[in-house]
């Protein structure tokens, strides 16, 4: 994929011109060339403005980082999965002291960010089981957003969402947003990316935060596919778009190993501590929890 960042002064040069109308004929069929329109729409070159652009000349300056990267994250998530024509989320929230804070994150990703997300009873088709639904939908979805507040941990289905993502492989990202405290926090809500919610404004950032982990659990299983060949693994079981945990190690434990790799599993550099190769081997001392350096090096 290539971003062009079209301003006035590209705009306005001949040679930046013929560049742009060059880079597009020569597009492959796995190639994308995405304008970004600093510069009035109506302006742009001809081979720029026959395709769909990142709008910028309408937004604040002090938001063009944001909608730039909000965006393209969107785009190349939908590029490495084109069937899917955009990214969908589960919300999963305590109705207690989490549905304002659910209201405000759907209302931006609907309005803002181009995505499509699940909310809550209301949207279960009528003589459906709600429990059945809920599992289905959350393992079935692309990211799940945990908003994690002072009762989440203490609501069953809650944790069985947690729990239901983690075991398809599902990317979470945690909405820190506990004011007083909890009784007992959820263990397996670990081992992901969180975000601290400091109101309305922090919105932006939740969907940036869900984009880079929808991209980067489906880019780096395709990335590791040549070293996948070379050691003889198996792709879709035995490489992690995240450090393994626990619960890791008991879905490998339960399957049957590949007779020639044994229960060696890949993730993403830097490898894990010691301590925490160290728990994990008094549950499975077969695991073989391995990144790309390690793997290459070794």
């Amino acid at each position: 994929m290539v971003f062009v960042l079209a301003d006035d002064l590209l705009v306005a040069s001949t040679r930046w011109r013929d560049y742009c109308a060059r880079l597009v004929a020569e597009a492959g069929e796995l190639d994308k060339v995405v304008p970004v329109a600093l510069a009035d729409c109506s302006n742009l070159p001809p081979a720029l403005a026959d395709l769909e652009a990142i709008r910028l000349d309408k937004a604040p300056m002090e938001l063009h980082e944001d909608v730039l990267m909000r965006d393209a994250l969107h785009d190349l998530c939908r590029c490495l999965d084109p069937e899917e024509a955009k990214v969908k989320v589960f919300l999963s929230h305590a109705k207690q002291d989490g549905l304002e804070i659910a209201h405000t994150v759907r209302t931006h990703l609907h309005d803002e960010d181009r995505l499509d997300d699940f909310f809550d009873a209301a949207d279960v088709p009528d003589g459906v089981r709600f429990g059945d639904f809920i599992v289905a939908s959350a393992g079935s979805t692309h990211a799940l957003l945990a908003i994690q507040t002072d009762t989440y941990g203490s609501r069953e289905w809650c944790r069985v969402e947690v729990l239901e993502a983690k075991k398809r492989r599902i990317p979470i990202v945690v909405l820190a947003a506990v004011e007083r405290g909890e009784t007992r926090s959820f263990p397996y809500i670990g081992n992901v990316p969180v975000i601290r919610w400091h109101g309305p404004e922090t919105a932006a950032a939740v969907a940036g935060g869900v984009l880079r982990e929808v991209l980067r659990t489906r880019y780096f299983p395709r990335r590791m596919e040549s070293l996948c060949r070379l050691h003889g693994l198996d792709p879709d079981r035995q490489v992690l778009a995240y450090p393994p945990e626990l619960l890791t190690a008991l879905a490998f434990r339960s399957a049957d190993a590949a007779a020639d790799t044994g229960n060696l599993v890949l993730y993403p550099d830097p490898p894990l501590g010691t301590e925490e190769l160290a728990v994990l081997a008094e549950l499975d001392p077969n695991l073989r929890p391995v990144t790309p350096t390690a793997l290459l090096t070794g």
